[in-house]
């Protein structure tokens, strides 16, 4: 391993793209979610409340995060795709249209990545589309599948963006806690770009279509 590699992940991009995201995120969070329900939906994995920030909380977790992290990994991404047969009339939140694999997307708001896995199996289980590629995110965890012809989608990649999200979020409190190792964010943030980028994703299921 020669030098360039250890300075690959401070030095990427992607990876300083996606903190970019996080960042204009935790200051929207900061503004809209008071102090104590914040914390509850960061560190106790309290579900957010539409009520209290006035918005259905997936809506706001795709405008202001979802999105801009989609952005940041190279996605031309494309809300409510409709079109994947075997789905009839149900619908994805989203896919991907610049890579060479379908992708179906699904999303659900902070700490609801289990029902978002749930719903992201259905449909891979269902789409007639092979091979196939599901992502499942509430913001805070990335859950990508593999779905091969003959197959049963199967788990590839797992990412947690969530101590990314509550340090970002913790340097712009209102304590004004020391800033985090830069360094250290990139690192974390690279592993999740090698996995869920957009080359990455084309690349999930290339050995089935070569």
């Amino acid at each position: 391993m020669d030098q360039s590699d250890f300075d690959r992940p401070r030095n990427d991009p992607r990876a300083q793209r996606v903190i970019r995201s996080i960042e204009r995120f935790a200051t929207e969070f900061d503004r809209r979610v008071p102090r104590e329900h914040a914390n509850e939906v960061l560190y106790d994995s309290v579900p957010l409340e539409g009520g209290i920030i006035r918005q259905g909380p997936e809506r706001f977790i795709e405008e202001h995060l979802i999105r801009d992290v989609a952005d940041a990994l190279g996605y031309q991404y494309r809300p409510q795709p409709k079109g994947f047969e075997g789905l009839g009339d149900d619908t994805p939140d989203f896919t991907i249209t610049n890579v060479d694999v379908t992708v179906v997307g699904e999303l659900k708001s902070p700490n609801g990545i289990k029902k978002a896995q749930t719903e992201s199996i259905h449909y891979l289980d269902e789409a007639e589309n092979r091979p196939l590629v599901g992502i499942a995110s509430d913001g805070w965890t990335w859950i990508k599948y593999t779905a091969r012809k003959g197959e049963k989608p199967t788990p590839s990649d797992h990412c947690s963006l969530r101590q990314v999200i509550r340090d970002i979020a913790r340097e712009q409190s209102v304590d004004q806690s020391p800033r985090r190792d830069r360094p250290e964010l990139r690192k974390r943030c690279y592993d999740f770009v090698s996995s869920f980028g957009a080359e990455e994703i084309g690349k999930s299921v290339e050995s089935e279509q070569d």
